[in-house]
């Protein structure tokens, strides 16, 4: 079971797919996460709810992301950096999350 993020262009087409499988998911979210500290990225942490990212809230996350990965395992910082850097790639244009 994952929570598949696919990023998409400005047409809608999938640019990335990046899947969050469960024991990544309870390594980020079962560590102290205060999610008043990360508005955009805390949308994610019910894992059985489908979440979507506007291109609005893309810088707002990347911020966050850059925020929390040093206070990550080193194991776990790798698999932040994946995202953000596809985050980055100027052709992002939204985020959509699905739960299997």
């Amino acid at each position: 079971m994952a929570l598949d993020c696919y990023f998409k262009d400005r047409s809608g087409h999938v640019v990335y797919h990046y899947p969050i499988n469960d024991s990544l998911h309870k390594s980020i979210f079962s560590r102290n996460f205060q999610a008043a500290d990360y508005p955009v990225f805390a949308g994610l942490k019910d894992y059985y709810k489908d979440h979507f990212i506007s291109m609005h809230d893309i810088p707002i996350l990347i911020t966050e992301l850059q925020k929390l990965k040093p206070r990550m395992p080193e194991q776990i910082q790798h698999h932040i950096a994946e995202f953000l850097e596809l985050l980055c790639d100027a052709r992002i244009h939204k985020i959509e999350c699905f739960c299997d």
